[in-house]
């Protein structure tokens, strides 16, 4: 059975900065970085289509860098079919899968 989980550092998609303070003291073996692609933070304020696509890319970039680095990473992408289509409600939905005991996150 693995270890329970410690941490789960929550990044949105505007927040895509691997030296933020909510990196500070991470244990790749007792934390996880999580951040999700939904339709309602594409659809909330007009975007052009190459803009969005510029910004998953960049999430998606964010993500395979820090799996490079040893780090365990949660990532829903926009197109799965578990998908809440909410940051609200996939969050809940991380929470109850990954039980963490504290959840950080970088104020906006």
């Amino acid at each position: 059975m693995s270890r329970p989980l410690r941490h789960l550092v929550v990044v949105l998609g505007d927040q895509l900065n691997a030296d933020a303070s909510a990196f500070d003291g991470f244990d790749p073996a007792r934390d996880a970085i999580w951040l999700a692609e939904v339709a309602e933070e594409s659809e909330h304020v007009w975007s052009s289509q190459p803009r969005i696509a510029v910004f998953l890319a960049s999430m998606r970039h964010f993500r395979d860098a820090r799996r490079a680095e040893g780090k365990t990473v949660h990532y829903t992408e926009l197109d799965d079919p578990k998908n809440a289509g909410t940051l609200a409600g996939e969050l809940a939905r991380a929470v109850k899968k990954f039980k963490p005991s504290r959840l950080i996150m970088t104020e906006p």
